[in-house]
This record gives structure tokens, sequence and C-alpha cells, in this order.
């Protein structure tokens, strides 16, 4: 049986997923809550969810655990901004070759979209560690 460990951000958002193969959904399960950490953990077999599994908290989010979050929202903003440029000189060149544009500038601005919402993300650590300091 093929089942996927899914490591979920505060707000739900996806950053690890892992594919496991195992005999039973309560393998899978034994799995995913051996793996949580700081971190929430889903475990998932094809399209049902076998369950959630939330890390012990003493507080509501630490502070060392917002700057990890900033950090890794920092570098999701640093990769979009690459890869922006990347998809930017990918139009100016097929421009050049006269070649149909529609598909690469549907994927700038999917790009755009995403860079947006790691924006606003990072936005919302920077309120918390804020309200958390201050």
């Amino acid at each position: 049986m093929r089942c996927h460990i899914f490591t979920l951000d505060d707000w739900g958002k996806t950053l690890d997923v892992q594919e496991i193969e195992c005999g039973s959904a309560e393998e899978a399960l034994q799995l995913g809550s051996a793996g949580v950490a700081n971190q929430p953990i889903e475990v998932w077999c094809g399209p049902r969810r076998l369950g959630r599994f939330e890390p012990e908290r003493r507080q509501g989010r630490p502070l060392p655990r917002l700057r990890a979050l900033l950090a890794l929202a920092e570098r999701r903003l640093h990769e979009g901004e690459q890869h922006i440029s990347q998809q930017e000189t990918l139009i100016n060149r097929l421009k050049r070759e006269g070649r149909d544009l529609a598909l690469a500038l549907s994927v700038l601005d999917t790009l755009i979209e995403t860079q947006k919402a790691h924006l606003q993300e990072r936005g919302l650590i920077v309120a918390e560690v804020a309200k958390r300091v201050g």
C-alpha cells in the first residue's frame, strides 16, 4: 500500500511530502505519528486522510519556530524571484524567435501569483514575530 506523509506549516501548507510503502493503514499511522516533531503531520493513503498528528505545544508559536518559518518564507521568496527572472528570460528568447508566448506568459502569471502568496505568508509570520517580541 502506497501512502504519503505530509509535513505542514501552521497554515496548513505542505512543507514536505514523504512517500512510503506499508502493509496496512495502521502501519502508515504509526510511521506518521513517529514523524511528529515541530510541525503537524498528515497521513494519506490514496485520496483518504488516515489521520493528523500535532506536536505537543506548550506555547502558541515559540519564537525559534517562527524564526525558522520566517527563514523558510524568505528562501521561498528568493527562489520565486529566480524563477520569475528565468521565465522572463525565456519569454524574451521566445519573443525574439517569433514563437507563441501564450503558455510561457501563463506560467509567468502563475509564478507571480505564487510569489504574492509567499509575500503574504511572510507578512503573517513577521506580524506574529512582532506580536511576540513587542
